[in-house]
């Protein structure tokens, strides 16, 4: 049974955000502890440029990050720290603008109660409807199961992480140069071993649009110097191919797992 803590992240000045998410869990039987969002956009310019690695940023992606993204990088931040302090395992981490389905609870119990292969983070949720390929590796209930995406999943709508996944992460995660859902699956980077729960048992609650704000998605023109523009076509290179050698290396330690052998050398 789920005895872990249930965070869910909530600017202050949004209430009704608030009230809709704690009705949803409520709904399924579920107690959520609500963890005070950080507003991104009072942030004062000089926190926001000690924080960020702007230069590096502009070597990685072709805008700087905006400051409601920095906000949002720093309220999953301040969850996983307090996770930490507070000794937890595991914990579920959701944002606010989430419809909880039925298969919820159960799905938490089985992540708690079955045997699993090894992981730090399992996404429980996706804010875009998008098709994602995926390999299932063990039924969870009658309706859902465990399994592998063959690419990432770009959102932090919920997601259960263990205590060595938040650690390894922070690690990593400093100085900030990507919004918190890329870094957190930049796996072939940090090493997360990152699960999913398919058919997906939160959505988007399309009540209320994205706080960050619907910019990032938009197209705009490249910024940053000749030679970062240069770098970021490498990186991208270099992230594209990493990206499918290491998920390869994973879906081939689940076989492993599956078949209750140890992986080989090639396996991971």
């Amino acid at each position: 049974m789920w005895s872990h803590p249930i965070f869910v992240i909530n600017l202050k000045t949004s209430p009704e955000r608030r009230e809709a998410a704690a009705a949803q869990l409520r709904r399924v039987g579920l107690t959520p502890t609500f963890v005070e969002a950080v507003d991104g956009r009072k942030l004062p310019a000089e926190e926001i440029a000690r924080l960020v690695d702007a230069p590096g940023r502009l070597r990685r992606a072709p805008k700087p990050l905006s400051a409601a993204e920095v906000g949002c990088y720093l309220s999953h931040w301040n969850v996983l720290e307090r996770m930490l302090a507070e000794g937890h395992s595991q914990a579920l981490v959701m944002e606010d603008d989430l419809l909880a389905g039925e298969e919820l609870p159960a799905v938490l119990d089985g992540i708690a109660d079955k045997v699993l292969p090894p992981y730090e983070m399992i996404k429980l949720g996706i804010s875009e409807p998008l098709t994602k390929d995926f390999t299932a590796i063990l039924p969870l209930t009658e309706a859902s199961a465990l399994v592998r995406h063959h690419n990432v999943v770009n959102s932090n709508l919920a997601y259960v992480i263990t205590a060595e996944g938040a650690r390894r992460f922070m690690s990593y995660g400093r100085p900030i140069r990507y919004p918190v859902d890329v870094a957190m699956n930049r796996s072939w980077r940090h090493g997360l071993d990152i699960l999913a729960v398919r058919p997906w048992p939160v959505l988007p609650n399309p009540a209320f649009n994205s706080t960050i704000g619907e910019d990032r998605f938009e197209e705009k023109e490249a910024t940053g110097t000749p030679g970062q523009r240069l770098e970021r076509r490498a990186r991208k290179a270099y992230d594209s191919l990493a990206k499918r050698m290491d998920v390869k290396k994973r879906l081939k330690r689940d076989a492993a797992w599956r078949e209750g052998r140890e992986p080989t050398e090639g396996e991971g």
